[in-house]
């Protein structure tokens, strides 16, 4: 057994009665490091509030939860929330606009939206499930989408120039403008509360949440099917994964099986666990990247797989915290977002070429406003390769995150 009595614990520069000049210099530098040394330090953080007040309603608190983004091929981020009325909003990253603007609400209960994702023709479909009830899809219509739909016979010169040609928001003293499309619930019936979708060779891919049953439909949304269950006794990972045109999932012990509309297929792939807890294990969060599927499980555990050739690896565990929120790629490297609700999160990155992990610290903005991160729920990879977090609180802001250069 180990004496305590014999160990020599640091000594508290405080606590010496005099310093010399090379104490004082370092504990100077010690202290200067400390304070700073929490927070993300690499690359850029800034924050946007959901709604510029004054130029439109902000998305309230108690309703800002943000729980889903997405990047639309518009330039446009999407985003869908939860709270006491869950909404859907957008961030125009154009340099006259640069805000957040607020759709509307998808649901008038407690809810949360839990995926979204664009179709075809640009619309935005979305999942929302009811506190006390079970999940509803909607479709989110932006002008562009509809204008190609307007009929413009009969109509004046005047009238036709006022009609807005996309969703935008103009930060002008002139014109302030927030045009919108619209928000339409589908009558698709689900027996349950969803956790994720995908959409796979014209296939709409949907996770029950309280089962791990996986239901399909095709383009038209009009029938639900059953293809079958992740786990009979519902230990299954919350989140599809999608690699190389095709649709992955996960059951018990965070065993990895291909989806298709046919039914689940074992891959003989299984994800690390910490020795003990195999029984709990889940993959959080999944994401494609440099020629592998790399998964992150509730554990803090990062992973990288090629299914077909049956390959696993185990990266590593990046910081202490536990349950990532979040995977995104961008500038060759790979950043996971962790940390569960009682504590702050941290952002970390990997390297694919020098299998680099580290822990980057906690989100940290000054810009527009200064804010700390602490609950986040989700994160994506913008077209210009911003990472955009979404922060989950009862207070919530969009997160915009500049990777820095690889050296």
């Amino acid at each position: 057994m180990m004496n305590v009595d014999n160990l020599k614990f640091p000594k508290s520069i405080l606590k010496e009665e005099k310093l010399d000049a090379e104490q004082i210099k370092q504990f100077l530098t010690i202290r200067a490091d400390y304070e700073k040394s929490a927070f993300v330090q690499e690359g850029h953080f800034e924050v946007r509030a959901l709604g510029p007040k004054e130029f439109v309603r902000p998305i309230p608190p108690g309703e800002s939860a943000i729980t889903a983004l997405m990047s639309h091929r518009s330039g446009h981020v999407y985003g869908g929330t939860a709270g006491a009325k869950p909404h859907i909003f957008y961030y125009n990253p154009a340099p006259d606009a640069d805000s957040v603007a607020d759709i509307g609400t998808v649901l008038d209960e407690p809810g949360e939206v839990t995926a979204l994702l664009e179709r075809a023709d640009e619309s935005v479909l979305g999942v929302v499930n009811a506190e006390g009830g079970t999940a509803r899809l909607f479709v989110y219509r932006p002008w562009q989408v509809l204008l190609r739909e307007k009929d413009f016979t009969g109509m004046g010169v005047r009238e036709i120039f006022d009609l807005p040609a996309e969703d935008q928001l103009f930060f002008s003293t002139i014109d302030p403008c927030h045009s919108a499309g619209t928000v339409e619930t589908l009558p698709l019936a689900f027996p349950e509360k969803v956790s994720d979708m995908a959409f796979v060779e014209g296939v709409w891919f949907f996770l029950g949440s309280e089962s791990g049953t996986v239901f399909c439909a095709d383009d038209s949304l009009a029938k639900l099917e059953t293809i079958g269950r992740l786990d009979p006794n519902g230990n299954f990972s919350p989140k599809f994964g999608l690699h190389e045109g095709k649709l992955y999932g996960a059951g018990l012990y965070g065993r990895i099986f291909q989806i298709t509309r046919q039914g689940l297929s074992a891959t003989g792939l299984c994800a690390p666990s910490l020795k003990g807890l195999e029984l709990y294990n889940r993959i959080s969060r999944w994401c494609s990247f440099a020629g592998s599927l790399y998964g992150a499980t509730i554990d803090g555990l990062l992973f990288a797989c090629q299914p077909e050739e049956r390959k696993m690896r185990c990266l590593g565990k990046p910081t202490q915290q536990c349950f990532p929120q979040g995977m995104a790629a961008s500038n060759g490297r790979l950043y996971i977002l962790l940390g569960s609700e009682e504590d702050c999160a941290h952002l970390a990155v990997y390297d694919p070429e020098t299998g680099d992990l580290r822990d980057l610290g906690c989100p940290l903005a000054h810009s527009e406003r200064p804010w700390n991160g602490y609950q986040f729920r989700c994160m994506c990879r913008g077209r210009s390769g911003t990472l955009f977090l979404g922060e989950a609180d009862r207070i919530s802001y969009l997160f915009l995150y500049f990777p820095a250069c690889k050296p």
